[in-house]
């Protein structure tokens, strides 16, 4: 069964692009088209092994806890990358900003990223090499760098879009921070997950590729006992493979929840990705900045 969400969307563009994706994710892991997919994915891991980056011994840790469990807990302030005070500084300023965004009928209001990039210690935060090594060192493939999602969840306790059950279905694998902007408790809204080997087993049961998964049919194959959450302290990073366990954010029902979301996927993933969008000055300013490496993980630029 392929899970297409919400029904009554509008077919516009941007819809009929998610039902192709999904149409392309559905034929890909299915049936004959699935060993096919597999065994090239495995081709290309195997070429690229070689040229991985060596990393340190914490950081192959790390590297080794996420593929073990699929969801580790870090303090960001503990990766050790540079900027990361001017980072927190740079949330100091935007937070109160999303605060006084208006509500209206979305629950999850969200800065644009023309404003995140007037603070571009924000973005290039996940351009810094050694996290980058981790990163192709977990993702297994060289990478492409998707930016910064700075987003509020607000906390009317309505189970909608990414506050239901779901798994990232853009590529094999793929590198998510999740960094909490306030304390994160119980009714805040925290990440909410299942392990590897129960979402494996969940995904089973469900005949699941892709889309929304509700409480209730959730409930049918996975307790309770088995959701995990991940509350925490301002500044947590939550470093997860969302490609591989089931999650969502809980939806919050006293306080709302500020994050920011830093995303990686390989070069070649599943589900045809754009970059963020940036006028081409403001594009260039950033690609002049950026070492060769560096460039070569961002994306083309989605016109604006």
């Amino acid at each position: 069964m392929l899970y297409l969400g919400n029904k009554n969307l509008p077919l516009n563009l941007d819809t009929a692009k998610r039902i192709a994706n999904r149409l392309k994710r559905e034929v890909m892991l299915r049936g004959p088209f699935r060993v096919l997919t597999q065994r090239l994915y495995e081709a290309e891991l195997a070429a690229h092994a070689k040229s991985l980056p060596r990393l340190a011994d914490a950081d192959m840790d790390l590297v080794d806890d996420l593929r073990k469990n699929g969801v580790i807990q870090r303090p960001l302030a503990s990766l050790g990358i540079p900027g990361t005070d001017a980072l927190f500084s740079a949330f100091e300023t935007l937070v109160p900003e999303l605060r006084a965004l208006p509500v209206k009928d979305n629950n999850a209001p969200r800065l644009p990223i023309s404003r995140l990039l007037e603070l571009p210690e924000i973005y290039l935060f996940g351009l810094d090499s050694r996290l980058l090594d981790i990163v192709e060192r977990y993702v297994g493939l060289p990478v492409h760098y998707h930016g910064a999602d700075l987003r509020r969840e607000v906390a009317d306790g309505k189970a909608t879009d990414v506050r239901q059950w779901h798994v990232d279905a853009e590529d094999h694998r793929m590198f998510k921070i999740i960094a909490y902007l306030n304390d994160v408790t119980e009714v805040g809204g925290p990440f909410e997950y299942m392990t590897r080997e129960r979402t494996q087993r969940a995904c089973r049961d469900l005949h699941y590729v892709s889309g929304f998964v509700t409480d209730e049919r959730m409930e049918g194959v996975a307790p309770k006992t088995d959701w995990k959450m991940a509350i925490g302290p301002r500044y947590v990073g939550n470093i997860a493979d969302t490609c591989a366990v089931f999650h969502r954010a809980k939806p919050p029902v006293k306080v709302d929840r500020y994050s920011v979301t830093f995303s990686w996927l390989s070069r070649k993933p599943m589900k045809t990705y754009a970059s963020m969008p940036m006028p081409q000055a403001k594009y260039d300013e950033l690609m002049n900045k950026l070492s060769p490496r560096q460039r070569a993980c961002v994306p083309p630029r989605t016109p604006v």
